[in-house]
């Protein structure tokens, strides 16, 4: 008999739009373990820290490299699994080496919605002292004493649209893939997201 292959779920979005509350609902519900990119950097900044705005981007680069090796280890007991990030162009030859050596069932969410009202929670976001502050920061961290830092925080509007179109966030688009609407979240059904989301698994 022919083992059903596993499924292979993205939980795709910009920033703070929800993506990692519905990722922990699904993987309770569906009894599939989720791997979230961010909680990887976390454990990056606190073992390995960063002293450029380049250093932080290669944290996010293992961080993306290390959210696959482990998802290919998963997959490749036939088990299912759940990726949390914002995906974007520099995921493809990852996500693309994943599925050619792990074949599997691909399914995207991918949370959409006005980026205005995502932009204003993403600076809500970082001003939440419970954040992680590698998060926050963009030079250094741990902060260095007396070094003027910048703050993701001080990005502006433009600025956070124009990083994402750049990164192909926007446009991401992998597998099976359906959106949902997330401008408002007393309209959002987190049920009725995982009824579709059931309905494409095998």
């Amino acid at each position: 008999m022919e083992r059903a292959l596993p499924n292979l779920i993205l939980i795709a979005g910009l920033p703070a739009s929800g993506k990692s509350s519905f990722a922990e609902f699904a993987s309770k519900q569906l009894s599939f373990p989720v791997i979230v990119k961010d909680e990887i950097k976390e454990y990056l900044f606190d073992s390995v820290g960063f002293t450029s705005s380049q250093g932080k981007t290669d944290l996010d680069i293992a961080a993306s490299n290390i959210m696959m090796y482990t998802a290919g280890k998963i997959l490749s007991a036939g088990k299912s699994v759940i990726l949390d990030n914002n995906f974007e162009d520099r995921n493809m030859v990852g996500l693309k080496k994943l599925v050619a050596e792990h074949p599997c069932n691909i399914v995207t969410v991918k949370f959409t919605g006005d980026p205005e009202i995502f932009y204003r929670r993403f600076l809500e976001r970082d001003n939440d002292p419970n954040r992680h502050p590698g998060h926050k920061l963009t030079q250094s961290y741990p902060p260095v004493p007396g070094l003027e830092e910048t703050y993701q925080s001080m990005m502006s509007l433009e600025a956070f649209l124009e990083k994402y179109r750049k990164r192909g966030t926007f446009a991401f688009s992998f597998g099976q893939m359906f959106e949902v609407d997330v401008t408002d979240y007393s309209k959002v059904s987190y049920d009725e997201i995982l009824a579709r989301l059931r309905s494409l698994l095998v």
